[in-house]
Parts: structure tokens; C-alpha cells; sequence
């Protein structure tokens, strides 16, 4: 996976969020010329210059290194200008920056639309101008039938970048999407707010009793990026199929009995405006165009299938069969806990 990333300079979007950063450590450890982190919060690029010198220092790497191959830029992508200093002379765009949250979306609709769709066009525009080669959006399965304004934006942010295909004339840059789902683990998602809650001895609060999740590790997440744009030719969504899927509140009897604190209750306070019971990965009409891989289900517009095709994914979107508490508790203590 690492050839393609050899001597090239890659710029990283949101490089201060959970997958952002874990994604700039992950491109340390490959030949890359230069790796620009990005984002418009200050001490979280502060923080993570501290994690890139203690990851320096444990791996032996010297500083000369470091100084070299990386730079941290503040701006924010609804910018244009900033964009476009930020992509200049870079080969590789991971646009990871993003609103994320359903709650603030809903009642911070219109910063939603600027960072996540002005924000996406902004980076498609600079990568054109700059000669960018490959651009990929992080993305999200919330975009599947969207209720709420992160998954409406984020759908269209899919669109713009999947669209640039066709617009992009004679230039290079070749774009495509990652569209994954919850990152467990990572700030402000269900495990860190339920192991504070848990000890703190609270009372755990869950949304919902049937409410399910897709989810993957950080570890996972950038893999997938990272093998998204060696596969890439543009105009791909890239779906993983080392998804799981869970309960959330089969996830908190699982952290109750992890911490030992079985005897703290579970309350049920109705789901939040825009929020889904159940998640999707792909629409009814994707799914005509998904062409099937060892590691993705890769929708493309030029993929026609057949009926008999159409079953065969169908078949294979099932694999994501509910995790029982069971599997949730083991996997938990082998690699959740790590990041808590």
C-alpha cells in the first residue's frame, strides 16, 4: 500500500479530528516527501504536534525528519484562498474536515452547508487549480436517504466531488469517496460518552433500545483511506466490508460489564431531531451499480448489473449480521479500551 504514497506530497483536511490525525501518523511511517496537516483548531494541531514528536521519539525517528515532512496549517476550508495555499505543489488531497455531529448540524444548519458542501467545494476547486492528483472525501453512511442536515450535506459534498469527474475538462486530478460508519472510539462518539457516564457512576443514556450502528476501529478507517487511494480511478464510492454492526444498547451493557458497574441503569431518551433508528451503506439505487471486491463494495456509475448480479450483492450486504452482546464485549476488550 505504501508505494503509491512514495516521495509524494500529501495534504490532510480536518488533520486535528481523531481519523485526521491518526491518518497523519499513519502517513509518518511511509515515504511520503511532505504531509501537510490542516485545520481550523489551533490547539488541536498543537496536540497533535505533540503526538507526531512523541511518535518521532519512540520510533527512533529524528527530528530533521519530522521538521522536514511536516507542516501544520491553520485556516479553515470555507476559505477559498486558504485552500488554495494549502493545496499548492501537493499530489494527494484527504479531505477529512467535516461537521460530524447530528445535533449541531440540526441547529447550526447553515455552518453545516459552509464547511461541509462550500467547505468540499472549495478543496475540489484548489485541488483543479493546483493539478492535485487524487482527491478522496472522507465520507459517511448518514448520507444513505439523509433525515438530517449532516447527512444531507454530507450527500451533497459526495455529489460535488463524485461529479467533478465530469467537469474537471482536461485536468488530472482524478476524485473519488470513502463512505464508512461510525469510528468508535474517536471524540465525541457512543464508547467515550458512555465510559465517562459509567465513571463518573452515572446512569448510562441511550437514545433508543433498538437503535443499531455501523462501525469500524481508527485503525480501520485509515486503512480504508489509505487503500482507497492506491485503488482508485476516479468517480468511486468506496464502501468497506470490515464493517460491524451493533446495538448501541447492547454496546452499553457490554461497557457496564467490562467496568464492572452492572448495577447502574440504562434510560431511554427518545432519539435526537434528524436521528436515525437504523443506518444504511447504500441506497436501492446504488446498489445496480456497486461492483464487488475483496475489500469494498465499490459503486461506480459506469457499473451496470444484472438482476442475478443484484442478488448476489444483496447476499453479500448481508454479511453485516448484528454482533451478539457477546462478540461486543470481546471486541471491546481487545481494542476499544486502548483508546478510552
Amino acid at each position: 500500500m505504501n508505494k503509491y504514497f512514495n516521495n509524494k506530497r500529501v495534504l490532510v483536511t480536518g488533520a486535528s479530528g481523531s481519523i485526521g490525525g491518526a491518518l497523519v501518523l499513519r502517513l509518518l511511517k511511509m515515504n511520503c516527501k511532505v504531509i501537510r496537516a490542516f485545520s481550523n483548531d489551533e490547539n488541536g494541531l498543537y496536540e497533535l504536534s505533540e503526538k507526531v514528536r512523541k511518535f518521532n521519539s519512540n520510533t527512533n525517528l529524528k527530528f530533521q525528519m519530522e521538521k522536514n515532512k511536516i507542516r501544520y496549517i491553520y485556516g479553515d476550508v470555507s476559505d477559498k484562498e486558504r485552500c488554495l495555499t494549502a493545496s499548492e505543489n501537493i499530489d494527494i488531497v484527504i479531505h477529512a474536515a467535516a461537521m460530524k455531529h447530528v445535533p449541531f448540524c440540526e441547529y447550526n444548519p447553515f455552518e453545516a452547508t459552509k464547511t461541509n458542501v462550500i467547505g468540499t467545494e472549495n478543496m475540489v476547486n484548489a485541488s483543479l487549480t493546483n493539478n492535485v492528483s487524487r482527491f478522496l472525501l472522507v465520507s459517511t453512511d448518514k448520507v444513505v436517504s439523509p433525515t438530517s442536515c449532516l447527512g444531507a450535506t454530507k450527500l451533497l459534498a459526495e455529489r460535488v466531488v463524485i461529479n467533478s469527474e465530469n467537469i474537471k475538462g482536461s485536468k488530472k486530478t482524478i476524485f473519488a469517496c470513502a463512505r464508512f460508519g461510525n469510528v468508535i472510539g474517536t471524540r465525541g462518539s457512543i464508547v467515550p460518552y458512555l465510559t465517562s457516564q459509567i465513571k463518573n457512576s452515572q446512569n448510562l443514556t441511550v437514545t433508543d433500545p433498538n437503535m443499531t450502528r455501523y462501525f469500524m476501529t481508527i485503525d480501520n478507517a485509515t486503512e480504508v483511506l489509505i487503500e482507497s487511494i492506491n485503488e482508485m480511478k476516479g468517480g468511486e464510492i468506496f464502501i468497506p466490508r470490515k464493517l460491524r454492526l451493533f446495538k448501541v444498547m447492547d454496546l452499553a451493557n457490554s461497557l457496564k460489564k467490562i467496568y464492572n458497574k452492572n448495577k447502574l441503569k440504562i434510560k431511554i431518551i427518545g432519539k435526537r431531531p434528524g436521528e436515525k433508528v437504523f443506518e444504511n451503506l447504500v441506497s436501492e439505487s446504488e446498489i445496480e451499480n456497486i461492483k464487488l471486491t475483496k475489500k469494498f463494495y465499490t459503486i461506480k456509475n459506469n457499473v451496470k448489473n444484472n438482476e442475478k448480479k443484484i442478488n448476489s450483492i444483496n447476499k453479500a450486504l448481508e454479511q453485516y449480521k448484528m454482533m451478539s452482546q457477546k462478540e461486543i464485549y470481546d471486541f471491546l476488550k481487545r481494542y476499544i479500551l486502548n483508546f478510552i
